[in-house]
């Protein structure tokens, strides 16, 4: 009886270390010319998660996961004299065209080692960092698979979603079909492939990714897409506080302008975007949709820059979003520009900052 009790303990015990093992990451460094101080590990937008003293060189950073899938991370090293070094790490991947792409993130694989003598890079063209701000390279970096896949996939994949990249896609995913960046980016331009494409991709991932709430969220979004109706747009609340029928059918095209209050491309299209409505087609409406989730924010901001055309505003809290998303393919990043006629259907999109060519171009519909 006891021995069976012995045994039930340790299967449990080794059951609970592995199950936690699973979302912890383990960063050994060995890095022989970085003074003593402080490694940091934050998430892209350099919020710090976790630290761990330099001595020589060497330290170890074990951060212990709430989330429950990988997620994008990186570090960064403040040495006694208050000098800040940001890593950045070459990849096998390209980008533009250029082999040894480099990048300041990696994932967030079990373990992690960095190795090696730093060196600081020469400063960018036209662009001068603050004397207590190094960027540096030259550190090897050794992950896990995630971090493995990421580095060989070219950073501009999704930039420009043509059939070139629709064929590429399929590529990496059949080689690396558990790889939650390759996830991460379908989901962030879904609305950038067609349904069947998506559901394609799907299913072509293999193993516990498949499992995941992003895998399983991104699923029942797309099956979402086939039914769709173009007829079936929401209305949405209008800078009155109203709800209101997004689109004027008095109008044969409509231009639509996905931005948010803190996005500063999106304020500094602003002005050209006036310009432009002033100077307008009379066939054409424009219409901004703020995506801010702070209204607050969106009235100043609306008050600020007084734009003389329809405004709404709409979240992804918000359960019509899901119906914008799909009526007017909008992804991840804004600003985003489209151009619709009265049966929504898209004559042109782009995203980023517009210039003059580019409204011109979606205005004359060239």
């Amino acid at each position: 009886m006891k021995i069976k009790n012995i045994f039930f303990a340790t299967t449990l015990l080794f059951s609970i270390c592995c199950k936690k093992s699973q979302n912890q990451t383990i960063i050994k460094g060995n890095i022989p010319n970085l003074p003593d101080g402080i490694m940091y590990l934050s998430n892209p937008e350099g919020d710090k998660i976790d630290s761990a003293k330099t001595i020589k060189g060497i330290f170890t950073i074990t951060h212990q996961w709430n989330e429950k899938e990988p997620t994008y991370i990186k570090v960064n090293h403040i040495d006694k004299k208050g000098i800040l070094r940001f890593f950045s790490f070459t990849t096998n991947a390209k980008y533009k065209g250029t082999p040894g792409w480099s990048t300041d993130v990696f994932y967030s694989d079990t373990i992690i080692s960095l190795n090696g003598k730093f060196k600081e890079n020469p400063p960018i063209k036209g662009y001068k960092l603050p004397y207590n701000i190094k960027d540096v390279s030259g550190v090897a970096i050794k992950a896990g698979k995630q971090t493995e896949a990421y580095y060989n996939i070219d950073g501009d994949l999704f930039d420009k979603i043509d059939s070139k990249t629709i064929q590429t896609v399929r590529d990496k995913i059949n080689k690396y079909p558990y790889s939650y960046h390759l996830l991460y980016q379908i989901s962030d331009h879904k609305n950038s492939f067609s349904p069947q494409q998506v559901d394609e991709y799907l299913k072509l991932f293999k193993g516990e990714i498949t499992q995941s709430d992003s895998y399983k969220k991104l699923s029942v979004y797309n099956q979402k897409r086939f039914s769709v109706k173009n007829n079936d747009l929401p209305l949405l609340e209008d800078s009155t506080g109203k709800k209101s029928e997004i689109l004027d059918p008095k109008y044969k095209k409509h231009l639509v302008v996905f931005w948010a209050s803190w996005c500063g491309p999106c304020r500094e299209e602003i002005p050209l975007l006036k310009k432009n409505h002033n100077d307008k087609n009379d066939a054409i409406e424009f219409v901004s949709i703020s995506i801010d989730e702070d209204k607050k924010a969106w009235k100043k901001a609306l008050h600020e820059e007084q734009m003389n055309w329809k405004q709404f505003i709409v979240n992804d809290k918000d359960p019509n979003y899901e119906k914008i998303q799909m009526h007017f393919r909008l992804n991840a990043a804004i600003p985003y520009t489209v151009l619709v006629d009265n049966n929504m259907k898209i004559l042109k999109s782009s995203v980023g900052l517009s210039s003059e060519k580019d409204l011109q171009s979606f205005i004359t519909n060239k």
